[in-house]
């Protein structure tokens, strides 16, 4: 992060303290943010994966916001600097339509297009698919919201900036200045 976080990125969340401990304090943000919050982006409700593991109360959902697949194992594990940061995930949302969001919808590998919400000065990035039925777009789905955390993941999203669908064109910004996010936001 080179720039000065905008006003409107809230703290980060403490992740000290019991296993137990920290999964109450983050589902607590999760309910607020989303089961109680009900966010919109583009006038359509934003879904989340509300499944949950035979035994476990906590929906898929929320564990894409707070744990990242492990390579070794390939279990999904506590990332801590996405979890300090699943607050932001909201007010990413929220503030789509700031200066600091850069805006923009990506055809991915498997055919789907998804959005991309990039917090730039705050090096971090949710990721929606539009939820369409009967051919009307219904919703977005939240897919994840993660902290860029290096430059060859900087370079990835920026990449993926610079090969996005064109429907929503804006010019691509240099490294030193803002870019406006779509319209409608």
């Amino acid at each position: 992060m080179s720039e000065a976080l905008p006003g409107w990125i809230p703290g980060l969340i403490d992740t000290n303290g019991s296993w137990d401990e920290i999964l109450t304090r983050l589902y607590s943000v999760f309910e607020k943010d989303f089961k109680i919050g009900k966010p919109k982006f583009k006038g359509l409700p934003v879904w989340w994966d509300r499944r949950c593991e035979r035994g476990d109360p906590h929906e898929e959902g929320f564990w894409h916001l707070v744990t990242r697949d492990d390579r070794q194992t390939g279990d999904r594990l506590l990332d801590t600097p996405r979890a300090k940061r699943l607050a932001w995930c909201r007010a990413t949302i929220d503030h789509c339509g700031a200066a600091e969001v850069l805006v923009f919808d990506y055809l991915e590998g498997d055919g789907k297009v998804r959005t991309y919400l990039w917090a730039r000065s705050a090096d971090y990035l949710v990721v929606l698919e539009k939820a369409v039925r009967k051919g009307k777009p219904v919703a977005y789905s939240l897919v994840t919201a993660f902290v860029l955390d290096g430059p060859a993941r900087i370079r990835a999203i920026r990449g993926k900036y610079e090969n996005r669908v064109q429907e929503n064109a804006i010019a691509a910004p240099s490294d030193g200045e803002r870019s406006p996010s779509t319209p409608g936001g």
